[in-house]
């Protein structure tokens, strides 16, 4: 049995019909927008070409410049106004020939100045030879007006042929309107060509279609893959701007960083440097970019040492060490250098790093206080030899006293006199200068004294004799006589002294003269100081100069500072100006500096001055002396002997002990045969203080002596008999006047 075949195609086609069309509306469609796309924009080429050919009858800058020449030139132009002026003699026609001529030639100018061709410049230059022919003859009319000739006499004058400049312009005029004619045909041949273009393009456009899918389809798996790619990226990029962001930080911290920091490459040519060291040298950048370290070099460290640092740093080694560099503006500066080889990946050196640390203020404060415990080490040395050197001193002192009084009695001869006093001048040199050292050492208190003050120089003048060289002379002119100041006199020897010493310094090998001035000023003295004691008669000024070389202004300010010296190193402390302001201070004195180079260099001193102590009790000329006896105590053999001898000689009976245990023990036993204890007030087993309080447990009421190179405070206990202190050295005069005076109060 056959069975039939299904009708299958149509009821496919009848399926298939609605997407078909379906599609072919939707094509129509497309190619209908596209036809009228089309369509129009011919139009608008065809309106575009109209608008063109109406246009060709407008002006253009050529045919502005053509008008203007004509307007200018022709009729109610010059050559019309140039025959009004001819006939009509009128001056307003050669105005308005001045002012056409001016805008024919502008006009033509502006015309060659359009690069034109050869055909039109060859017609400008020929109506600019009229125009310059008419414009020639304007002021001749002029004249001939002047002259009171007819119009008839001048037109034969001043007749121009203008006939070869009209025709240029004719020539010019058809010359342009065959360009501009041209001009507009191939505008319009453009347009139409333009226009089949259009028609052609509608056609391009289906396949753009075409195309514009693909690209699609492209550009979605572009887009994906750059979705992807793009993650990546911003991965990355967040890496690097932390990267970045690190970078940054440590820049900051180099630029902020408290220590000065250089980098070079390895030849030594400075590639950076940061903030703080611009700071501390006071170079630019750019002025130190390129170059080498060699400009910071002070010539504080030598070529060897640099060359053994570069050495180091080229091992790849670090070095560290302190420099002492030169600022831009030429003072000096210390550092605690750093400097490190920067190694690469490899190993390699590829910079060298330099760090450093200012430590100028932390050096001169350690230097300071370096001075200082050397100051106060010389100060315990001073006080030790000045302890030792005072009993030897008395020694020499007692000894030469008790020659001398030998020498009297025996009547030696002169030369041994002689030879005694200058014993005894020296002795007394060097026992001022005991009393200064330990006044410096601080182990001798300052007081003030009513000190007249010539005899001071005087005698301070001796001691200056001592040590100033041939060279130097020193001259002293008083203008007052018998003043007097209330100051320390070891202070005072000790300033004047010390300003004559540095002038003396100053002066050097050459010499000069140091002259020394004083004067008494009134109360109201300019000059003199303000606010004055109520008991002070006025100002004694002293000035200090001498005839040297001056000191520098900038070093004026600053030589009453502590420590501040222009002395070579290990010569002065820097502390000699310094403690004289303060000695003249402390008595409301002051002292003020004047120097130059042609004068040389003055210190001026102002003293308080007061009435001079002169009720004194006359001067003994002989020791008093005694029969009592003492009891004598000092742990130096050859000093006790000398202060038994003295003693002796003035009459006393005498028992010496270098022992205070054996003369406690002596005295124990006969403590109503001593009238006086004379003791040493430092001793190694037993102090003089703690002798006297012994003796004084047996026998309250005995006189008691202390003798010291020291003026110390003894503490004694309370309601104790208060027990004379006399200083080593001592004369026999005074040991005399001592021994009297304790015994008899």
């Amino acid at each position: 049995m056959r069975i039939p075949a299904r009708k299958t195609t149509p009821m496919r086609w009848r399926r298939m019909l609605p997407v078909a069309l379906s599609g072919a509306i939707v094509l129509v469609t497309i190619l209908a927008v596209m036809l009228t796309i089309s369509t129009q924009t011919a139009t608008r080429f065809r309106n575009i070409k109209a608008g063109w050919q109406e246009y060709s009858h407008t002006a253009d800058p050529r045919g502005i410049w053509i008008s203007e020449i004509r307007g200018f030139l022709g009729y109610g132009g010059m050559i019309h106004n140039f025959k009004n002026y001819v006939l009509r003699q009128d001056p307003i026609y050669e105005k308005a020939l001045r002012v056409q001529t001016s805008y024919v030639l502008n006009a033509i100018s502006s015309y060659l100045n359009a690069n034109p061709d050869p055909l039109e410049e060859k017609a400008l230059k020929d109506i600019r030879t009229t125009v310059e022919e008419y414009a020639a003859k304007i002021d001749q009319i002029k004249q001939d007006i002047v002259a009171g000739k007819n119009p008839k006499e001048v037109d034969s004058k001043v007749r121009v042929d203008d006939s070869a400049g009209i025709a240029a312009l004719a020539s010019l005029e058809r010359h342009w309107i065959e360009q501009r004619q041209n001009k507009l045909n191939a505008i319009v041949t453009a347009l139409s060509e333009g226009d089949a273009l259009v028609r052609s393009l509608v056609w391009v456009m289906a396949l753009l279609t075409v195309l514009v899918g693909l690209i699609a389809a492209l550009i979605y798996r572009l887009v994906t893959s750059a979705f992807r790619s793009n993650e990546a990226e911003l991965n990355e990029l967040k890496a690097r701007k932390l990267a970045e962001e690190e970078e940054r930080k440590l820049a900051w911290v180099v630029q902020q960083s408290p220590a000065s920091i250089l980098i070079t490459d390895t030849k030594g040519t400075i590639e950076f440097v940061n903030r703080k060291l611009l700071e501390l040298t006071g170079y630019q950048e750019h002025e130190l970019i390129g170059k080498t370290p060699n400009i910071l070099k002070s010539g504080h460290t030598t070529r060897d040492d640099y060359a053994e640092i570069w050495q180091r740093l080229a091992q790849g080694h670090p070095w560290s060490g302190v420099f002492k560099n030169l600022r831009k503006d030429g003072s000096h500066y210390w550092a605690a250098t750093s400097l490190i080889p920067l190694l690469d990946e490899q190993g390699q050196i590829i910079n060298y790093i330099g760090m450093g640390v200012d430590i100028t203020e932390k050096r001169r404060v350690d230097e300071q206080i370096a001075q200082v415990q050397k100051m106060e080490a010389v100060g315990i040395l001073a006080g030790s030899v000045a302890h030792d050197f005072n009993n030897i001193l008395m020694t020499i002192i007692g000894n030469t006293e008790l020659i001398r009084l030998d020498a009297e009695e025996f009547d030696a001869p002169e030369d041994v006199s002689t030879s005694l006093e200058q014993i005894e001048i020296a002795s007394r040199r060097a026992r001022v200068l005991i009393q200064q050292l330990l006044s410096f050492a601080r182990q001798q208190p300052r007081s003030a004294k009513r000190l007249e003050l010539n005899a001071a120089i005087n005698e301070a003048l001796e001691l200056i004799h001592v040590s100033s060289t041939a060279k130097a002379k020193i001259v002293f002119h008083s203008n007052a006589d018998n003043v007097a100041t209330d100051i320390d006199p070891t202070a005072f020897y000790q300033i004047i002294m010390n300003l004559c010493h540095n002038a003396i310094e100053a002066m050097g090998d050459k010499g000069g003269t140091v002259t020394i001035t004083l004067d008494a000023l009134a109360p109201d003295d300019p000059e003199g100081l303000a606010g004055l004691q109520d008991d002070s008669l006025g100002t004694l000024r002293i000035l200090v100069c001498d005839n040297g070389p001056g000191i520098p202004k900038d070093i004026q300010e600053r030589v009453f500072d502590p420590f501040f010296s222009t002395k070579p190193a290990g010569k002065g402390t820097g502390l000699g100006l310094a403690i004289v302001r303060n000695w003249i201070t402390e008595v409301h004195g002051e002292v003020t500096l004047q120097s130059s180079r042609s004068k040389g260099t003055c210190f001026t001193l102002l003293f308080p001055r007061f009435e001079a102590i002169t009720d004194r009790a006359p001067i003994a000329t002989t020791p008093p002396s005694g029969h009592e006896h003492i009891l004598l105590v000092d742990d130096e053999e050859d000093l006790l002997y000398t202060i038994r001898r003295m003693m002796a000689r003035l009459g006393y009976r005498v028992e010496a002990f270098s022992n205070p245990a054996l003369a406690l023990h002596a005295f124990r036993t006969a403590p109503d045969s001593f009238d006086m204890v004379v003791s040493d007030l430092m001793m190694p087993e037993m102090g003089g203080d703690t002798l006297i309080e012994r003796l004084r447990e047996i026998r309250p009421e005995l006189p008691a002596l202390l003798l010291s190179s020291h003026q110390k405070n003894t503490p004694f206990p309370k309601g104790f008999t208060p027990v004379m202190h006399i200083k080593k050295p001592v004369d026999l005069m005074g040991l005399a006047t001592a021994l009297r005076q304790t015994l008899e109060n």
